[in-house]
């Protein structure tokens, strides 16, 4: 391993006095400014280069004063990006070294420029701290959320990625290599089953492409965590890393979950007629959804919709035309929804779609689809017979809960039901 020189101590009396002499020297700036060096200035007196070199003077002149700390941890906390903090604390070393140039004393603007990467190792520490400690946490809730369900299926496999991201955590946290989790994307229990058995369940050989650069990518990332974990200023590519890490970890868990609604169609019982999924699994299935929501921090969205006028149509043309009908529209639902989303046979002619990671917006604009598909394909007969379909949607937000419950899945169904009366109420044939 190459020898690294150790860090210089920026509060040695020596040090101290040399940048509190340099800083005393830098005219003053109010937070006003907007523009130093050609670089924006962040309003606020808590990224202003300003308040930064205040604090920094209070410091040297009382080594106890712990004012830059707590600027460092209010940043962290309320989640601003360490980068601006960077950004200003990189405008105020830029001044104070064109204060050492203008000495012409090449030693002093070395000296200056290592103290000050002394002095954003420490911040950046701080940084990354607060950061993993609140990784961890949220790590953590999510493994419960996945731990929770009693039909885990493919989710068994973002459980086990849950697992290797502790394990990364935990050996940032120590900075030590010997901890860190499997770093080879192909023997890791994830990448063990998607290069195998993944290869069979997914159709699509692009999707099946992008899941594997996604997951390829994360082991990248954390591979250069590797690299750098033992240098001593490394803590501001860590944290970078990391939340880079952690945004993969959320993409992957998300995949491995529309992968699991693709298995949850294909091993639960079916609707004879349509080929859809009993009702009986309805609270099984939004449980997990409930569940895997707050484990991705992705929404869901449900559907709820039926065949306008259905009692008519049976009335008119005979249950036998019906039945053809439900079949019709089964088909062209199944032609539109994505492999993923989950429909079940909710009543006579209603049902209901649960489509993971989908907003409101892209939930109506699915159901405004289906509706169209719908209104311009009659069921084909003798006398061809114009079918509509009425849609309730609603989102399921994970912020909006925080325990899934049976009551909370009625309240779901419910409101949905509401939305969909309201399209009924409007008119019919339209979406609410």
């Amino acid at each position: 391993m190459t020898y690294t020189p150790p860090l210089p101590d920026w509060r040695t009396p020596e040090n101290r006095a040399l940048l509190t002499r340099l800083l005393a020297s830098l005219d003053q700036m109010t937070p006003s400014v907007t523009m130093v060096e050609g670089a924006l200035v962040v309003d606020g007196a808590y990224t202003a280069w300003p308040k930064i070199r205040v604090c920094l003077l209070a410091t040297l002149n009382d080594a106890k004063n712990s004012d830059c700390h707590k600027i460092i941890e209010h940043l962290a906390n309320t989640n601003t990006p360490f980068m601006l903090f960077a950004h200003q604390f990189g405008v105020l070393r830029n001044l104070v070294l064109k204060e050492a140039l203008a000495e012409r004393d090449i030693d002093v603007v070395e000296q200056v420029m290592n103290l000050f990467g002394t002095m954003e190792e420490e911040f950046a520490a701080i940084y990354l701290k607060i950061f993993l400690n609140r990784l961890g946490t949220r790590n953590h809730v999510r493994l419960g959320h996945i731990r929770a369900l009693d039909d885990q299926n493919l989710l068994s496999y973002f459980e086990s990625h849950l697992v290797w991201m502790g394990r990364l955590i935990e050996a940032v946290r120590l900075r030590r290599q010997d901890v860190l989790p499997e770093l080879d994307p192909t023997r890791c229990q994830f990448g063990l089953w998607l290069n195998s058995e993944g290869l069979q369940l997914i159709r699509d050989r692009s999707h099946v492409k992008q899941i594997q650069l996604l997951h390829e990518t994360m082991h990248h990332v954390v591979a250069e965590m590797q690299d750098i974990l033992l240098l001593p200023q490394a803590s501001s590519p860590l944290y970078a890393l990391l939340r880079k890490a952690e945004i993969y970890s959320l993409e992957l868990g998300n995949e491995i979950s529309l992968l699991n609604n693709v298995v949850i169609m294909n091993v639960y019982s079916k609707d004879a007629l349509t080929g859809f999924l009993s009702r009986r699994f309805l609270d099984r299935v939004l449980f997990g959804q409930m569940e895997v929501a707050k484990a991705t921090e992705m929404p869901f969205s449900v559907i709820m919709f039926d065949l306008d006028h259905f009692k008519v149509l049976n009335d008119t043309y005979g249950h036998l035309a019906g039945d053809k009908a439900l079949v019709h529209v089964a088909s062209l639902v199944r032609e539109t929804l994505r492999q993923s989303d989950l429909v079940f046979r909710y009543g006579g002619e209603e049902f209901m779609l649960v489509c993971p990671s989908t907003n409101l917006l892209q939930a109506r604009l699915l159901a405004e689809k289906l509706r169209e598909k719908i209104a311009a394909s009659p069921l084909q007969g003798e006398i061809p017979i114009a079918l509509s379909a009425s849609f309730g949607v609603s989102e399921v937000s994970p912020d909006s809960y925080q325990v899934v419950d049976s009551r909370l899945i009625e309240e779901i169904i419910s409101t949905c039901d509401g939305h969909l009366y309201a399209a009924k109420r409007n008119g019919r044939n339209c979406v609410a």
